[in-house]
């Protein structure tokens, strides 16, 4: 029994430090695709092949942003050797998900690179680089360097939590893709949507995507609170419910007040 395991640990080694050249990995990401039999729709490609070193998905359900984004992992860590991917979510399993899908994926491809390390939430090829899903919460997401940074469910991480993952992108250049459906006039992901000209900006509302019935789209909009639907299937900034002001209101607000002069009482200023 014995030598079978120590046979056995043979035969891992060797798979590992195979010839890593088992299968051609094309470096354009939609002929990836297209390779793996997936076929991207418009506004898939237009994401795959953008050059835009910040990308903001802004995405109804079901419309196909956790498989853009699987593809992006997987596609860099397999044609970028050394490469580190991080995949974060609100939550530990809501990141297993994606990194489920980048790990799919790879499987579909046939094994293009050997696997040192294959795991639930971490995938090593045998070219460096690594795929690793953690939730995004700043603590466990510290002493990464980051090539690719994957943000699912954006709109529900904490602005302190996005906010710390940012160094890791520092030294490497890094490139950030955060998807997500909105969830109110707030945050980090309202705020880069709605302000700044440096990101690449893709909204999809479920309602232009083939691949969902509209009378699907109908029993949703007929069972579920109007609010939440807006939000979840058309993509809508809505203000939060049960907020004493509007989004609008505080905005002007802050707007009328920088038009205030400073009150002087002796040496005080208010």
């Amino acid at each position: 029994m014995a030598r079978v395991q120590t046979l056995l640990r043979e035969v891992e080694k060797l798979e590992a430090y195979r010839d890593t050249d088992v299968r051609h990995v094309p470096e354009d990401p939609v002929e990836f695709a297209l390779q793996l039999g997936i076929t991207p729709d418009r506004w898939q490609e237009e994401v795959l092949r953008s050059s835009a070193p910040r990308k903001i998905l802004c995405c109804g359900r079901q419309t196909g942003k956790s498989t853009v984004a699987a593809i992006l992992g997987i596609h860099k860590a397999l044609t970028k050797p050394g490469s580190t991917v991080l995949v974060v979510a609100p939550g530990e399993r809501q990141a297993k998900l994606l990194f489920s899908k980048a790990a799919a994926l790879y499987r579909r491809a046939g094994y293009p690179l050997s696997a040192h390390s294959e795991r639930r939430t971490g995938l090593e090829l045998s070219n460096g680089s690594i795929i690793e899903a953690l939730p995004a919460v700043e603590r466990t997401t510290r002493g990464y360097s980051v090539d690719l940074l994957v943000v699912d469910e954006a709109a529900g991480v904490l602005d302190y939590d996005y906010f710390g993952l940012l160094p890791a992108l520092i030294a490497t250049r890094g490139e950030q893709v955060l998807l997500s459906t909105p969830r109110g006039k707030r945050g980090f992901f309202h705020e880069l949507w709605h302000g700044g000209d440096d990101w690449l900006r893709v909204m999809v509302r479920s309602d232009e995507v083939d691949r969902i019935r509209a009378e699907d789209l109908e029993v949703f909009k007929q069972t579920m609170p109007e609010a939440f639907f807006r939000q979840e299937f058309y993509c809508e900034f809505l203000d939060t419910e049960g907020g004493l002001f509007g989004y609008g209101d505080i905005e002007n607000a802050v707007a009328a007040g920088r038009d205030v002069e400073a009150l002087n009482l002796e040496e005080d200023e208010w």
